[in-house]
Order: structure tokens, then sequence, then C-alpha cells
């Protein structure tokens, strides 16, 4: 793998943007929750809603699958010891960043990493991941749920509960953004992506009574660069009709290889 892929990525320079958008249908009933409500006439758990009503799934929520996702693919593939046999060196950068740039692994460097003491480095997201938000009506299902003793594996006495589900069949629309990726970076995202379409991921909650389970759809990625920003070459926006939307590894198929070559990196037989 090419050394300059692993080289360092201020924020402060716009080399590019990537923006793909996506869709997610419900296979099973997802339910992303709002916290329990006060109202004595709703539902116990209502799930999240947008101004008009409509359930919609957080950003935030999707980022966090992603996000444990990369982590745990990291992790079991030792990714990031490639990054400590990689030298980052870009004389044009401050020293103290080219410092804390070391110091972050594969998810901080997309994901970003607060600082968690005064004078430790903090470096902001580059992956930015907007609200999937619903387009037609829904009719949020109901169901009923009691509280389990963990010790009987009995249900607990007065312990009953409803919570609203976003029923199958329900689609969410949102884009994606990433700002100044590696391609080995893109090839991260789309195989959690990938992921969470096959079912080894899973989103939102109760997914252990066979919720969350969800198809994903992407379109082709547009990468601008600022001249084509300037020209104001965005693309459609992101609801737009004519979007074409397919399966993760057709779309984003040719963004494997990449991480194919991160992987192979790891083996000391190979070169980084």
């Amino acid at each position: 793998m090419n050394v300059a892929e692993l080289r360092p990525r201020p924020h402060a320079v716009l080399e590019k943007l990537v923006l793909f958008d996506y869709r997610l249908t419900c296979r099973t009933g997802l339910h992303i929750g709002a916290g329990k409500s006060a109202d004595l006439a709703g539902s116990d758990l209502p799930v999240m809603r947008d101004g008009g009503g409509r359930p919609l799934i957080p950003g935030s929520s999707l980022r966090g699958v992603l996000r444990a996702g990369i982590a745990s693919f990291s992790d079991a593939l030792r990714l990031d010891t490639v990054l400590s046999r990689a030298e980052a060196s870009l004389a044009d950068l401050p020293a103290d960043f080219l410092e804390g740039w070391k110091t972050l692994g594969l998810v901080d460097r997309l994901f970003g990493a607060a600082a968690d003491r005064a004078g430790a480095f903090s470096y902001g997201s580059r992956l930015q991941i907007s609200d999937g938000l619903c387009t037609g009506e829904v009719a949020v299902e109901l169901r009923d749920g009691v509280g389990i003793d963990r010790e009987t594996r009995t249900a607990r006495q007065g312990v009953k509960y409803d919570l609203e589900v976003v029923p199958a069949g329900t689609c969410f629309l949102g884009r994606v953004r990433f700002k100044n990726p590696a391609d080995y970076e893109l090839g991260l995202l789309a195989q959690v992506l990938w992921m969470l379409d096959q079912g080894l991921l899973l989103l939102g909650g109760k997914s252990a009574r066979g919720l969350g389970w969800v198809q994903v759809e992407v379109t082709s990625p547009r990468q601008l660069d600022p001249l084509s920003i300037l020209l104001r070459e965005v693309g459609p926006s992101p609801l737009a009709e004519s979007l074409d939307f397919g399966p993760v590894d057709e779309k984003l198929g040719g963004l494997f290889g990449s991480l194919q070559q991160l992987a192979d990196a790891v083996n000391p037989a190979g070169n980084v």
C-alpha cells in the first residue's frame, strides 16, 4: 500500500468532497427510541419523529452503528498496525498536529476524537451522515412487552410496557458527506454499509426481539473538487426522485480493493 494514502488529513484545506445518497428499507420492524413518554395517552416507548410527525432515523444513530462496525472490523484484522508503520511527513503542517495525528486510530481519523483532558489532541470528524427521512405516510405499530428478570428468566410482575415500531417496508432517504477521504477510508465505509445490509450489523434498539434488520442501497459516489464547487456542479438534491439507488457492492464495489490492500499490508510479508 502507498504510504501517501496514510498521510495526515487536516481540516484547513478542502481537497475534495465525496457525496452519495442512501436508502434504508426496513426488512423487519425498527425501533429508534425517543426516550420514555410522559404522555399518559401515548406509547411508553415512542420512536423518533421529525417535525411533521413522521418516523426518522437520526444521523447519529446510523453513524454510531457504522462507527462500531468499523471499530470491531479494524480491531479483528489489526488494521491499526499499518498506521504505526507509516511515516507521517508533511513539512508544511505544524509539528503538534503531526504528533497528534499519529495517535489516532482508523476510527478516530474518520469520526473524530475529542480531547479527554486539557492540552490533549482533538480532531473533528470528516464524515457526516444526515438524518434518514421518511417521505411517505407510515402507520407506526404498537407492540407489547414485559420486563424480564435476568436471574429467573421469567417475566417480572407488574412490569409491562408497550413500544412503537416502524413497520417493515418503510423507506428512509439520506446523504453521506466525506471530506478529504483516502481510498481505504471509503473502502471501510463501503464495507460496513455492506455489513449492515447483510444483517451483520443491526440498527436501532430491541434487536433481541428481531428488530433492526435493514436493506441498504446507495447511489454512485460523486467527487467534488474546489473548482466543481465554485461552478456549483453539486448534483441532485438528497430527496430527488431521479436518484439511482443500487446494492452497496454494485455502487461502491470499486472501493473494496483499496481496503483489501490495507488488510494485505498487515501481513509482515506485505509492503506499506
